[in-house]
């Protein structure tokens, strides 16, 4: 028999410094396409908004539905993800909507109705045919899908539009979800005592939250002392900062749930050293909705 074989400390950190590296350099493209996007103006961050909602509903679908077999279960995809690529589109309408004489501005008013009215028309009609075990549950699914993804990710989008006026909300809105994360691992990993959601997610702990917390409010305080948006005042940013952290928390524990349920490690492949987009994306999940729930306030009072 054999003795196996040991794997020498050289090769074993050879293998870790390349993972580091492989998830970096990924990271590093996943951010400069956010940030270049956004840059580049609403119509290139709504059309990424829309790509993203397409790519992590098809991941989704792959996590809690079987493969499309029959030709109704292709229409139903198609349908998933026809809708999911539309949605964040629908943005356009408030990103020309002055600029569009009032009948171009109502036909893309009616646009929206429709896919709205449509897609539930349809994709229940289609459960009907559907001769899978449970096409009930099925259709759940798919409008889980939509709600948990591409709404978030269209709402993300208005707020991209918003920051026309508002300056710097959809730029510090990513800001904070990233340092959040980082915030939270670097505290987290060297002071980490207190479990905060162990059922979920055994790493994360409260000293871990306390640290993206932190983080998020400096960014906070740094935006108002650099004047990005005068529209706020210093408790608006550091409260922008307070939803940054706790959503993004939430967003994070919420994919947990979904992948712990489902006993896998990522949503995908598709993003080398991170598993898949909505592994990327799940804290801008719930801090888009969040947000935008939080700027109406602010407009409001």
């Amino acid at each position: 028999m054999r003795a196996a074989t040991a794997v020498s400390p050289v090769n074993l950190n050879a293998v870790k410094m390349k993972k580091l590296l492989t998830r970096s350099l990924s990271g590093i493209v996943y951010v400069a396409l956010i940030v270049g996007a956004i840059l580049g103006g609403p119509v290139w961050f709504t059309v990424l908004m829309s790509l993203f909602s397409a790519v992590a509903v098809l991941e989704f679908r792959k996590l809690v539905m079987p493969p499309a077999g029959s030709i109704v279960q292709k229409a139903i995809a198609a349908t998933d993800l026809l809708t999911a690529a539309a949605l964040p589109l629908v943005s356009f309408g408030f990103t020309y909507a002055e600029a569009l004489s009032e009948r171009n501005f109502s036909i893309i008013t009616a646009f929206i109705l429709v896919l709205f009215a449509a897609y539930p028309l349809l994709r229940f009609t289609l459960a009907l045919y559907d001769r899978s075990e449970r096409p009930f549950a099925m259709a759940a699914r798919s409008v889980m899908s939509i709600f948990y993804i591409s709404i978030p990710l269209t709402l993300a989008s208005i707020i991209n539009i918003a920051s026309s006026a508002f300056s710097w909300l959809s730029m510090m809105m990513f800001i904070m979800i990233w340092l959040n994360d980082t915030g939270a691992f670097c505290t987290g990993s060297t002071m980490g005592r207190h479990k905060m959601f162990e059922r979920l997610s055994p790493k994360k702990t409260w000293e871990g939250f306390a640290g993206g917390l932190f983080f998020c409010l400096a960014a906070g305080a740094v935006a108002y002392m650099l004047h990005l948006n005068p529209d706020f005042s210093l408790a608006a940013w550091l409260g922008m900062g307070a939803v940054a952290a706790i959503f993004s928390t939430w967003g994070d524990l919420f994919e947990s749930l979904l992948k712990r349920n489902l006993g896998v490690k990522d949503s995908g492949k598709l993003i080398p050293g991170h598993g898949g987009i909505l592994d990327r994306i799940d804290s801008l999940l719930f801090v888009a909705p969040a947000l935008l729930l939080y700027i109406i306030l602010i407009l409001l009072f």
